[in-house]
């Protein structure tokens, strides 16, 4: 890795390590407080999820793969980069979070935090490492042993990014 490639990230700490690079796609994972307050994969929660991921997708980020688990989400998102500089992970993480706290907490007549505090994020360093974690979320499901094929689970999908990675 060249050091004019190094100077451009930004690394940030909070419990977890987070790099931020211009341009880059990234692996990320959120997840519910401890305990959930509900199962995202509740079918008015899992699409009220769906639909936010969605409505982003071309706006702030570019959308690869998804799932929705019980308690937590992962996606493949490339932030968008504007003429005049780039959306911020962290930023767009955050505002997403925020929104899906406020309705998941609306639908359930609650108040409180809704998601731990911190997301995990991993830069795809190439198209083997996008591969590898889009495979990842598709099989997370069946892994955990919610569905015995994947392609049963109603809670994976594809943004308008899928598979150009």
């Amino acid at each position: 890795m060249s050091t004019d490639r190094i100077s451009r990230f930004e690394r940030r700490f909070r419990h977890l390590p987070h790099w931020e690079e211009l341009g880059a796609a990234y692996f990320v994972t959120f997840v519910l407080r401890r305990p959930p307050v509900v199962a995202l994969t509740d079918p008015g929660v899992g699409r009220l999820v769906v639909n936010a991921l969605r409505f982003y997708d071309g706006k702030r980020y570019t959308l690869f793969d998804y799932t929705i688990m019980p308690d937590h989400v992962h996606l493949i998102v490339k932030p968008v980069v504007h003429g005049d500089g780039a959306e911020r992970l962290p930023r767009v993480i955050r505002d997403l979070k925020a929104w899906l706290g406020r309705e998941i907490n609306a639908m359930l007549d609650r108040r409180g935090r809704v998601w731990q505090d911190e997301s995990y994020d991993h830069i795809l360093r190439n198209e083997a490492d996008y591969w590898e974690k889009a495979k990842y979320i598709y099989e997370n499901p069946h892994r955990k042993g919610l569905v015995a094929d994947p392609a049963q689970w109603p809670w994976w999908g594809r943004g308008s990014g899928a598979g150009t990675a």
